[in-house]
């Protein structure tokens, strides 16, 4: 596939960074509820990297997203119709949700914080879609996990309501890290722009 410039696409007035479920449950690795997606993300260095894009993001004035998963502890209401959750919900006692985003990437008051408490992606449930068409937002960068489900699930959502995604490979994580390459590869590849954080954050400092 040819090469695809990234700058004409990542104007910082209408572009938004996006966190999926960067939250301590799910990527800490003596925490998660997914021991896979833990390590692959540490051996991704994914937090590390979606910190330093968050950060050229906010100095060059775009905004910050973080959309997470937070749900009754009693489960009120919760569906429980797939299988993952089943998984999740018992091999530990329900919290609730997948607890506190990182310390690493705790939100700066510019940022945004939106929480799901139904589904499994970023634009169900939330009001994702409605602050970016308020501020006239029309480029997502999307990073987090997982990108076996949450993450292929928002950046085909977001695509869907017409925004140009953006996934930065080196800001996101799956179980296992194989099936991620062919998964870009062959699937979001299609649908959205395969980059890397260097790029991008190359491209936000060359505007001085």
């Amino acid at each position: 596939m040819m090469a695809i410039e990234v700058g004409p696409f990542i104007n910082p007035a209408t572009t938004a960074v996006v966190a999926l479920e960067v939250q301590e449950n799910l990527v800490l690795p003596d925490r998660s509820v997914l021991p896979g997606l833990a390590k692959a993300a540490v051996d991704n260095n994914m937090v590390a990297n979606i910190a330093s894009l968050a950060d050229s993001a906010r100095a060059v004035g775009s905004r910050v997203y973080f959309v997470c998963d937070q749900r009754r502890k009693d489960r009120f209401g919760h569906a429980n119709n797939t299988f993952v959750h089943r998984k999740m919900t018992g091999e530990r006692e329900w919290s609730g949700g997948h607890g506190e985003i990182v310390a690493e990437l705790t939100p700066k008051p510019e940022d945004i914080y939106l929480e799901r408490q139904q589904g499994m992606t970023g634009f169900f449930t939330t009001s994702l879609d409605m602050y970016f068409r308020n501020t006239g937002v029309t480029t997502v960068i999307l990073t987090g996990v997982s990108a076996n489900l949450s993450l292929v699930g928002t950046a085909i959502e977001g695509m869907n309501l017409g925004y140009r995604m953006i996934v930065p490979r080196d800001c996101i994580a799956g179980d296992p890290m194989t099936y991620v390459d062919d998964l870009l590869k062959y699937t979001i590849r299609n649908i959205a722009l395969v980059t890397t954080s260097d790029v991008i954050k190359d491209y936000w400092a060359s505007l001085g």
